[in-house]
């Protein structure tokens, strides 16, 4: 049995062996005006759920699970925006 070590190519011509693109390597396809909706929808989301964090630990648990809810509705609406590509 060979050795795993071996390969059937030489190192020059492993070299140049071309290898199919990675998805995630692809230029990011969103236009500015939706990048930049997306990016004060995450703003948004982000003040929420740190300002329902600070009601939480020192005021009303209820207002504060309001308030995380709403900033969840910023962070839905930027996901649906980044899946459907918009």
């Amino acid at each position: 049995m060979s050795n795993n070590n071996e390969s059937l190519l030489s190192p020059e011509e492993r070299d140049l062996v071309e290898h199919p693109k990675r998805h995630n390597l692809e230029p990011f396809r969103d236009s500015s005006k939706t990048r930049n909706l997306r990016f004060w929808l995450n703003i948004i989301f982000m003040i929420g759920a740190i300002a329902g964090l600070i009601v939480y630990f020192y005021a009303s648990q209820q207002v504060a699970i309001y308030i995380l809810i709403v900033a969840s509705v910023f962070k839905f609406i930027e996901l649906a925006l980044r899946i459907l590509k918009i």
